[in-house]
């Protein structure tokens, strides 16, 4: 019972093949991992700084745009 259907894969492609799936594994890993600490550090920051900053930004645009009027 011979079966002509079968295709021999030749070892040297094989661990090529294998070692570049390896690289691309660690490669994932390490986004999802720096991924997961971006967002856990941007979680633990406390709310009242970022409406602060927020809150700045558009003081400082509104000021800027007054100035600009009058001086038009």
């Amino acid at each position: 019972m011979e079966n002509k259907d079968i295709v021999m894969i030749p070892f040297v492609a094989h661990e090529s093949a294998m070692n570049r799936m390896e690289r691309i594994i660690k490669w994932l890993i390490l986004i999802i991992v720096l991924m997961i600490l971006g967002i856990t550090t941007y979680l633990l920051i406390p709310n009242e700084i970022i409406e602060e900053e927020t809150s700045q930004n558009i003081q400082d645009i509104t000021d800027s745009e007054i100035h600009q009027s009058i001086g038009d």
